[in-house]
């Protein structure tokens, strides 16, 4: 038995072999190089039960010798994969179970009959192109796969067939230290466009033996950390952290499928939710790691400056929207906003800065501190309910210090405190699941409409700068703004009126 460590990437390139054979004669590596051609089986039973075990079973072909492989259950991290697997050579193609040590199933299983229930469900066949890099005194393997996966699916109506690419690259710890893989994957982010691979080539194929490949993938991702009491204050900002990176690549995935503006703003969401973690925890972050995750968040949070006002722009101009037919009074006004939209990131241009070494290198050190986190040592030991508790307080505090404790403000005032009340929620994000459901939702929801009706302000806001910038714009649609800006001010000042008076759950 062996444990897999590895970084998976899908990749975006023209001759990725050629051109990171360069790369590593560049920087002075010494490697051995590597081609063949390998064809994969994989089989499960038809309600799949070596994958509700999170078991992967595979015969692999490749030259004269034929393997059959288990990988049972394992972890995955920011596109780190570790997974326990079992190698045994042999002659057939249909894999025999019994040749595995009987020590790796659940106590239940009856592996006889789930020999009998076994068939191929799908299969993969790649060219496989691997360099052995010294790092150091570590070895990683890099391995470049180029083929496809192919499955005729679960169900009649996918008796024809369907086929996905495979075009990713893989680097696995040989021997040494985890550390050999990082500093190799920097490398590839910085040559090459790609992002980090969730799903293993096991993973996307049962979604399309399932005919699920293709479906919308468009979920609402929660930023909720799944903590609870008795996790020091360390392992909980760690915990934190893998959740919010795990959020990101949702975020990304989503983007990259199709660059909507929600599922691009789900990614500046997840940045967002990681930012404040960071600064949630400065005290117990070494300052070199604290330094370069800021630098890094800031630079990927820097190249979306464009969302807010793209999507305050979808918002006025969406033919379905609440305000299209009142812009009508002014033609100027549709035009210059039609102009404005025109002139924001193609989804070309927004899915490959997705993929920008930017992007990956901050998904890489998140990882990287995940695994192996440096934290400051601290004075005084507390519990995570009093860190939650101080943090909490601390947020709430500032807003209330920046609106002056007033019931009622202005339109100014709203938009001031709009990044304040954002912090805010995400600090709920992070320490919430520590607190009772009911009082946590209620009070959450106050804020929440809040905070929607001051995105609604934004817009507003942005509309009232583009009238203002034409030179003879409609009275009739200046009366309507002012009425409608009035109007929601009111409904703001009660929601926040409500909000104030709701008790903290945390107290």
């Amino acid at each position: 038995m062996s444990t897999e460590i590895e970084l998976k990437y899908l990749i975006d390139g023209g001759d990725v072999v050629s051109q990171f054979t360069q790369l590593l004669n560049q920087r002075q590596y010494t490697y051995t190089q590597a081609a063949r051609q390998l064809s994969n089986t994989y089989f499960d039973t038809s309600d799949r039960m070596l994958r509700q075990y999170d078991f992967g079973l595979r015969v692999r072909k490749a030259d004269d010798y034929t393997e059959q492989t288990i990988k049972t259950a394992g972890i995955v991290v920011g596109g780190l994969h570790q997974r326990p697997e079992y190698n045994v050579a042999i002659d057939d193609s249909t894999p025999e179970l019994a040749l595995f040590p009987a020590d790796i199933w659940p106590t239940t299983t009856d592996v006889e009959q789930l020999q009998a229930n076994l068939q191929a469900i799908f299969s993969t066949n790649f060219y496989r192109t691997t360099w052995q890099v010294n790092v150091g005194d570590s070895v990683v393997e890099v391995a470049f796969d180029q083929g496809i996966i192919e499955s005729k699916g679960h169900s009649k109506g996918q008796s024809k067939g369907q086929i996905l690419p495979i075009n990713e690259i893989e680097l696995e710890l040989v021997s040494g230290e985890r550390q050999a893989i990082f500093t190799l994957a920097k490398e590839l982010c910085q040559a090459f466009t790609v992002t980090p691979g969730r799903q293993s080539k096991a993973a996307r194929g049962y979604l399309l033996w399932q005919g699920a490949i293709h479906r919308s993938t468009t979920d609402e991702i929660s930023f909720q950390v799944p903590l609870n009491p008795e996790l020091s204050v360390e392992k909980a900002m760690v915990l934190g952290f893998e959740h919010g990176l795990s959020c990101l690549q949702q975020a990304i995935g989503q983007s990259l499928a199709a660059a909507e503006l929600t599922h691009v703003k789900q990614v500046f969401e997840a940045l967002s939710f990681i930012q404040q973690g960071l600064y949630l925890h400065q005290n117990l972050i070494a300052s070199t790691t604290f330094n370069l995750l800021e630098s890094l968040l800031k630079e990927s949070l820097e190249s979306l400056s464009w969302l807010e006002t793209a999507i305050h722009i979808n918002d006025l101009t969406l033919k379905s929207g609440n305000y299209r037919k009142k812009l009508e009074y002014s033609n100027q006004l549709v035009s210059t906003l039609k102009i404005e939209r025109s002139q924001f990131p193609s989804e070309e241009v927004i899915q490959h800065e997705l993929m920008s070494a930017k992007f990956n290198l901050l998904q890489l050190h998140l990882l990287q501190f995940i695994l192996d986190p440096v934290v400051k040592p601290v004075e005084k030991t507390r519990s995570l309910t009093e860190h939650a508790k101080t943090k909490l307080s601390n947020n709430l505090t500032a807003i209330k210090e920046i609106c002056g404790n007033k019931m009622q403000l202005s339109a100014q005032e709203y938009l001031v405190i709009q990044q304040h009340l954002f912090s805010s929620l995400h600090t709920g994000s992070w320490f919430g699941a520590l607190y009772e459901q009911s009082s946590r939702t209620e009070y959450r929801r106050t804020w929440l409409d809040v905070f929607h009706g001051i995105e609604e302000l934004a817009t507003l806001n942005l509309l009232q700068q583009q009238l203002n910038a034409i030179e003879q714009s409609s009275q009739k649609l200046n009366r309507w703004l002012n009425t409608k800006v009035d109007n929601l001010l009111q409904v703001i000042n009660q929601s926040y009126q409500a909000a104030v008076k709701v008790e903290p759950y945390w107290l």
